[in-house]
């Protein structure tokens, strides 16, 4: 019975150290802190300064902000410098005036490679940009001061403030494409925020990242794994990078991700961002500005590395040439461990076999179970009054790793009664085995989380048996378990509470890797459950209830955790119909966009266009308003051998924000803006129709150059986007 208390204690206080190791960003230094250091304080006053009021692109608060930092480079005894282009994405399908802003601080070898640090300055139209990317801008502004402080680099230093990047991208877009610094860029720094709190975490890198990551592992505190890197590659999101990769330069992305219920809201502000993840985003800033500028650019070519960070130890970084050969070790210790166990237990091989099923089958009922607890969780917090988002609640994540080890531990008293432990365990080893192989040779970047889990745990496997912990099996043991859990503890809570969210696809990662822990550790699991007892899956289902009970209470909507809302007036000029809509998962989530919409319908298919992204929408007829509309001129029209030529003038009313341009009828066989090509080759998103948004347009509206085939008739749609809704009558 104490062993049991102990270890379930234990495990507890483990799990909480390791979760605040990875949530807690570092304390921010005081403004009196060393000239040469940086400190939190002093970068705050520029939030301060930036984040008063939203200011996205082409909006006259963008415009404070720009002259702003241009006088904060320009005190820094640098020549701050104004890129006035028009970005063309090529990730998705924007384009849009933009106004970078650059400076340059030489080193002493002038000119040449240099490295570049990144941020943009642009926030979106509904909050003022603290977090994301206030913070970002402010660690570069005093990462330049603390630089000017010491002693000179050897390398120039490129401070780019890009614009655009809520507008997918477009300033990097546009300095990649046509600013003659963008040669010389040999490391690139780019910091991002998902959220207003945490860790500033290392999620992304360029290509060939052995060598970078090996830089990084010389500064203090780093938060990374080539986990993220790996998911990251393969997931439908972007920063600045996605278009500086052009540049296939060496790059390091990061980003604190913490709140991210406020990421995107009104209450992305001072008061809710958190000053220690600005001092974790200055502090790598600064040390990787000097290391990365002191030492030889370009940067040797290398391979790719597998990386994470682990406590005591720092970032471990090896390259992904070892994740093979690792992975054949610990299969080695684990047919070691089969061979010696199969001579000591009857029936070994049906053990065996029912500890690989039940590993397998554990994961996959507790990820099934993880998922209907997050369509639970969801419904309830939709019909409580007080509302709340359970998607980002530690408490409930804390609740689907305990319904995970309900299913583990009961799945375990149920085989245990049919089957040894050595056999069950044999099993379990051998699952994981087989996904330290599987992960090593198709993602070596994430083999690191089956890989040395099944290394530690099949040598305490080794050992002689012993009951108890206090035997060299269990303290073995339980050392292999410190290892897993400190491995794959902070990755579950990351992903499934900060990242992803507990009630979507977080909560069902989460479920898996607790299950796929348990049996991982089945010497202590028949510990825990005392050999086939019910008592320990019940005390763990009694602990869920009580933490879904207290989450149902506490998780609600406040400024701390706001509920977002949208509401636009849509309006065809053509038919003079109109429209209030919203997207449906807002009507759905948010109790004041449903009592705004009344009654409401599921709305034309037009209205959708009206949002940025493909979405489901919830409307309500409205009486139409005589707003000014947007305007195409034909400039010219002629036919080629190449098709039909368009030159088109688009513009709209002094306020609009941004211009959607929509062809159908007819295919677009090459397109141009402002003179520019649109390449469509590397879009995430394909459609049907060819179609464009412009943003920030000027009086003088864009210019468009339109190929389609020749004698084809295509039908053009005109969006214009401006803030605000109108009072309507009623």
């Amino acid at each position: 019975m104490i062993d049991r208390v102990v270890i379930a204690l234990l495990f507890v206080a483990l799990c909480f150290v390791l979760i605040e190791r990875v949530s807690c960003p570092p304390v921010a230094l005081a403004a009196s802190a060393q000239l040469t250091s940086f400190s939190a304080e002093r970068a705050m006053k520029h939030v301060l300064a930036i984040a008063q009021r939203p200011h996205p692109i082409g909006s006259a608060e963008h415009d404070r902000v720009r002259d702003y930092l241009v006088a904060q480079l320009s005190n820094l005894g640098l020549g701050p410098q104004i890129q006035n282009a028009t970005g063309v994405g090529t990730r998705y399908a924007d384009a849009g005036r933009v106004q970078n802003i650059l400076a340059r601080m030489p080193g002493s070898q002038k000119g040449g490679p240099a490295v570049l640090l990144v941020a943009h300055y642009d926030s979106v139209e509904a909050g003022p940009g603290a977090a994301d990317d206030s913070a970002g801008i402010a660690a570069i502004l005093e990462t330049i001061r603390a630089l000017r402080a010491g002693a000179p680099l050897m390398h120039d230093v490129i401070v780019l403030f890009t614009d655009g990047e809520e507008s997918d991208m477009l300033g990097a877009a546009a300095f990649v494409r046509e600013h003659p610094w963008a040669k010389d860029a040999a490391m690139v720094l780019n910091f991002e925020a998902r959220g207003t709190s945490g860790r500033s975490l290392m999620f992304e890198t360029g290509p060939s990242n052995l060598d970078t990551t090996r830089v990084l592992r010389t500064v203090p505190g780093v938060t990374a794994g080539s986990l993220f890197t790996t998911i990251y590659r393969t997931m439908p999101n972007d920063t600045d990078l996605s278009e500086l990769g052009l540049l296939g330069t060496p790059a390091l992305n990061f980003a604190f991700g913490d709140g991210a219920d406020r990421y995107h809201t009104s209450h992305d502000d001072v008061a809710h961002l958190n000053v220690g993840s600005l001092q974790h985003h200055g502090q790598q800033a600064l040390a990787l500005a000097r290391a990365f500028a002191n030492g030889p650019l370009p940067r040797r070519r290398t391979g790719d590395a597998v990386f994470f960070d682990f406590p005591g130890v720092g970032l471990v970084v090896y390259s992904e040439k070892w994740a093979i050969p690792l992975a054949l070790l610990a299969a080695a210790l684990t047919l070691v461990v089969i061979m010696g166990s199969r001579r000591e237990a009857t029936r070994f091989g049906r053990d065996a076999v029912l500890g690989a099923t039940a590993t397998v089958g554990a994961v996959v009922l507790s990820a099934a179970a993880a998922y209907l607890a997050g369509l639970i969780l969801s419904l309830l917090h939709a019909t409580l009054p007080w509302g709340g988002a359970p998607a980002w609640s530690p408490l409930y994540w804390a609740a689907v790793a305990l319904l995970s080890l309900v299913i583990s531990t009961a799945s375990y008293v149920v085989l245990r009664r049919r089957g040894s432990v050595n056999g069950l365990h044999a099993g379990a080893l051998l699952a994981w085995t087989l996904l330290s192989l599987a992960t090593a040779a198709i993602v070596p970047g994430s083999s690191y989380l089956f890989t040395w889990p099944t290394l530690v745990v099949a040598l305490a496997a080794l050992f002689p048996d012993g009951r108890g912990l206090l035997t060299t099996k269990g303290i073995a043991m339980c050392i292999a378990a410190l290892v897993t859990a400190a491995m794959l503890i902070p990755i579950a809570y990351l992903i499934g509470a900060v990242f992803l969210g507990v009630t979507a696809a977080g909560g069902i990662i989460t479920a898996a890797i607790i299950a796929l822990i348990a049996w991982l550790l089945m010497p202590l699991l028949e510990i825990l459950c005392d050999g086939a007892r019910w008592s320990t899956p019940l005390i763990c289902t009694a602990a869920a209830l009580v933490l879904v009970g207290i989450g149902a209470l506490t998780v609600r909507a406040s400024d701390v955790h706001p509920v977002p809302s949208m509401l636009i007036y849509a309006i065809d000029a053509d038919s003079l119909d109109a429209w209030l809509a919203s997207r449906a998962s807002t009507a759905r989530a948010d109790a004041w966009t449903r009592t705004s919409l009344g009654l409401f319908t599921q709305g034309p298919e037009w209205i959708a266009h009206m949002f940025l992204y493909p979405t489901a929408i919830v409307a309500r007829r409205v009486p139409f308003l005589p707003l000014p509309q947007p305007t195409i001129d034909i400039l010219s029209d002629s036919t080629t051998r190449d098709g039909r030529q368009l030159s088109l003038r688009v513009q709209a009313a002094a306020d609009a924000t941004m211009l959607g341009i929509r062809v159908t009828g007819a295919s677009v066989i090459s397109a141009a803006i402002d003179g520019r090509a649109v390449d469509t080759t590397r879009y995430r998103l394909r459609t049907q129709e060819w179609a464009l948004r412009y943003w920030a347009p000027s009086d003088a509206g864009a210019l468009l150059n339109l190929t389609v085939p020749a004698g084809s008739t295509p039908t053009l749609e005109i969006i214009a986007r401006s803030p605000g809704v109108p009072t309507l009558p009623g």
